[in-house]
């Protein structure tokens, strides 16, 4: 089972890097659409990326707290991850880097928490 679990969270994580690349790749965008809307809608496949993170690398399951800790960080790790992606491809944009900002907090937050279970 462990093993099964670990090939699905290798798929999530591909899928979801692709998707980050490459996010009209599902549907088509507007042509209005700017460059920071676009790492917005990179940002959504960052959920996809910590999904697979999660899967590859938690090897406990046994407990809950522990559990949805690993969940929140590996997220926010994915997320952070794709808005990193966008300032990569799309450029850098003062309010994207607030949100980076926040979302690095959460990420120590959470990596804390789990610390502090584990």
């Amino acid at each position: 089972m462990n093993v099964v679990l670990k090939i699905l969270g290798f798929l999530f994580f591909i899928a979801g890097f692709l998707l980050t690349l490459k996010p009209d790749l599902l549907g088509k965008f507007p042509a209005s659409i700017d460059a920071y809307q676009m790492i917005e809608k990179r940002v959504r496949w960052g959920l996809l990326v910590g999904l697979g993170l999660f899967l590859i690398f938690n090897s406990n399951w046994n407990s809950w707290g522990l559990g949805i800790t690993a969940l929140l960080f590996a997220i926010t790790l994915g997320i952070i991850i794709s808005r990193l992606t966008g300032f990569v491809k799309d450029g850098f944009f003062i309010q994207q880097l607030w949100w980076l900002l926040i979302e690095l907090f959460a990420l120590l937050l959470f990596g804390f928490l789990y610390w502090k279970q584990k």
